[in-house]
């Protein structure tokens, strides 16, 4: 689960051993795949190598979402409004890669 998002350091927590750890994406780059679909983004926990993936082709505008503020669970609108910085940091249309 993303906690947080400093500079280019995604802090984790894992949903399996709830370490806390920090990701860092600099660098990485998501581009367009030939499905028609931006690549995920894939973070494995260094204690115990829970799998955790970043769909990285969400609205990136929560306007743009088809359902209200309110609607979903408050931690699925939290990890859904740092999904969106993580797309603006790593996805190619965002960083020009």
């Amino acid at each position: 689960m993303l906690k947080s998002i400093v500079d280019k350091d995604c802090h984790m927590k894992c949903n399996q051993c709830s370490l806390e750890y920090v990701e860092n994406v600099n660098g990485v780059v998501k581009v367009y795949t030939e499905e028609g679909e931006y690549e995920n983004l894939n973070v494995s926990c260094p204690n115990c190598g829970q799998l955790e993936v970043f769909n990285l082709n969400i609205p990136v505008n929560d306007t743009d979402e088809p359902f209200e503020t309110g609607e979903l669970p408050v931690d699925e609108e939290i990890q859904r409004h740092y999904v969106r910085l993580l797309i603006r940091m790593v996805r190619d249309d965002f960083v020009g890669g």
